[in-house]
């Protein structure tokens, strides 16, 4: 039984700690080309208000729980396709 409990709690480290990665990298990638370099070009001055973050913040949520959520099922995926299998090793 504490296998199996530390094995849930494994996997949904797995997922927040994933979805943690994903979001800020999301946020910085966005920020970087939407915030800086699209915004320089177009109107010479980079966007810093309170709407544009809030929007970063948001999208870059959504992405990092569905990239979590993602990881997630393949992880739990492998774990009960290593249980369900027969070990290679005969001996």
């Amino acid at each position: 039984m504490k296998n199996k409990k530390s094995s849930k709690r494994a996997t949904f480290t797995v997922f927040l700690l994933s979805t943690i990665y994903y979001g800020f990298c999301f946020f910085a990638f966005i920020f970087l080309i939407n915030n800086v370099i699209i915004e320089l070009i177009t109107s010479g001055e980079i966007d810093l208000s309170k709407r544009s973050l809030s929007y970063l913040s948001v999208v870059s949520l959504i992405i990092g729980i569905a990239s979590g959520a993602r990881i997630w099922i393949f992880a739990k995926a492998d774990e009960r396709k290593a249980r369900k299998s027969t070990p290679s090793d005969h001996d």
